[in-house]
């Protein structure tokens, strides 16, 4: 049996990015894996004939009779892996050459992780040269989850009999958000984790899922947040639950008014108490994303709203660190009145 499965869906990618992906798994330093691509999009012949053309026996071939959709593809791919580790690979980015020697050493070299993910560089059409850096330690991805994936999908690595033990699997329903739920079920288990080396290249284009389906994703966040919410026990009102959809997590909100500033000091500093006193997750780390969520909607507030939140800031019980624009945006906006 190999040591690692690398597990790639493909649906309707280009050739060039195909290419790029494909060869970058093959031309690892590892090499104990089996490479299983799974074709979504059967009908497209052009990306078969790509794929047949690598004369390379790690590679295990398989089409969908019909196009499922990424989780499913997720799910049965699964179920075909042999490895012990599975890492996942998306069909248009790019493995470094050291990815999973690194990762496999990781792994091994940590028995309580069940998935560790990296950090990666974008490229492409947008998004540019950007290098993200995700958090390295347990405590704190688990604080995250709920906010945001605090694990890069396409870079993680992850245990296959923690997974075939405890059945666990992708959401289905999810066109995005099957991961951040994937994260949270495996953590019931083992400890989360990244790597703070860049090992993997993540490519943005205009045909991106996240690009294109935006208000799928949204419902798909809504949807998270109440399976959150009802693991940890924790109650909000419709109004409460809708500020926390729309403003705290939605980053391209536009506050304007005092009241919404209030509601979201008041949404965050709720579910941080019933963390505290039930804690889902480690208390230290929820308070501190609870306060860094607060001064970012502050820093919004300021600049959309012209609303000086120093007084909110002041009477909050959430860990607000020291924010030097923050400082200077409710200074200028009590010196003009």
């Amino acid at each position: 049996m190999p040591k690692v499965s690398v597990i790639m869906p493909v649906y309707n990618t280009k050739e060039e990015y195909l290419r790029e992906a494909i060869e970058s798994i093959l031309n690892q330093t590892f090499s104990d894996f089996e490479f299983i691509i799974l074709n979504d999009s059967p009908y497209n012949l052009p990306l078969k004939e790509v794929i047949s053309s690598y004369q390379d026996s790690r590679i295990r071939y398989f089409e969908s009779e019909q196009t499922q959709g990424v989780a499913r593809s997720y799910n049965r791919l699964l179920e075909l892996a042999e490895g012990d580790f599975i890492a996942m690979m998306n069909h248009d980015d790019i493995s470094k050459p050291e990815r999973l020697e690194k990762q496999v050493a990781y792994i091994e070299n940590n028995p309580e992780v069940g998935i560790v993910g990296t950090a990666y560089k974008k490229f492409g059409e947008i998004n540019r040269f950007k290098t993200i850096k995700n958090p390295k330690e347990d405590a704190e991805i688990r604080a995250l989850l709920l906010f945001k994936s605090s694990i890069h999908h396409p870079t993680t690595m992850y245990r296959r009999s923690l997974i075939k033990e405890h059945q666990i699997r992708y959401k289905e329903e999810y066109v995005s958000l099957n991961d951040r739920k994937f994260y949270y079920d495996i953590g019931q288990y083992a400890k989360l984790a990244n790597m703070p080396e860049v090992l993997y290249r993540y490519r943005f284009h205009k045909d991106m899922v996240s690009k294109q389906r935006k208000p799928e994703i949204f419902l798909e966040q809504c949807d998270f947040h109440k399976y959150w919410f009802a693991c940890a026990g924790i109650e909000l009102t419709l109004e409460e639950k809708e500020i926390f959809d729309k403003y705290v997590t939605k980053g391209k909100c536009h506050i304007k008014d005092i009241q919404t500033l209030e509601k979201i000091e008041t949404v965050l500093s709720k579910i941080n108490l019933a963390n505290q006193q039930h804690p889902l997750v480690p208390a230290k780390e929820f308070s501190e994303v609870c306060g860094k969520y607060l001064k970012k909607r502050c820093l919004n507030a300021a600049v959309f709203g012209r609303i000086n939140s120093s007084k909110l800031l002041q009477k909050t019980h959430l860990p607000i660190k020291n924010n030097l624009l923050l400082k200077i945006c409710n200074f200028a906006l009590c010196w003009r009145g």
